[in-house]
């Protein structure tokens, strides 16, 4: 997403673009505040096993369950990991621009 333009992200600090905002919009994700939500919208989350941060916050959120949803990942039986399936591999590679 930051090689698209959707996303600024680095260890401190997070933000979506206007373009980025469309693209998770044009994927049916609604980023507007639930009522009750204190969640911030994007922010950085170092990924315990590479090292290097990804999207978290309510975006990151939402792109884990449009994930989910769609059979991109699925949660492992133990633990808080998934695994990519095929069909997410080629999402992600395709829509997302992920080198996996």
């Amino acid at each position: 997403m930051r090689d698209r333009g959707h996303l600024n992200l680095d260890h401190e600090a997070g933000e979506l673009t206007a373009c980025g905002r469309a693209f998770l919009g044009d994927l049916g994700i609604d980023l507007r505040s639930p009522a009750r939500s204190r969640r911030i919208l994007c922010r950085p989350c170092l990924d315990w096993s590479e090292r290097r941060p990804h999207l978290a916050g309510r975006a990151g959120a939402a792109v884990a369950d449009l994930a989910l949803q769609r059979d991109w990942i699925r949660r492992r039986p133990q633990g808080r990991s998934v695994e990519i399936t095929d069909a997410g591999l080629l999402a992600f590679r395709n829509l997302f621009g992920a080198r996996i």
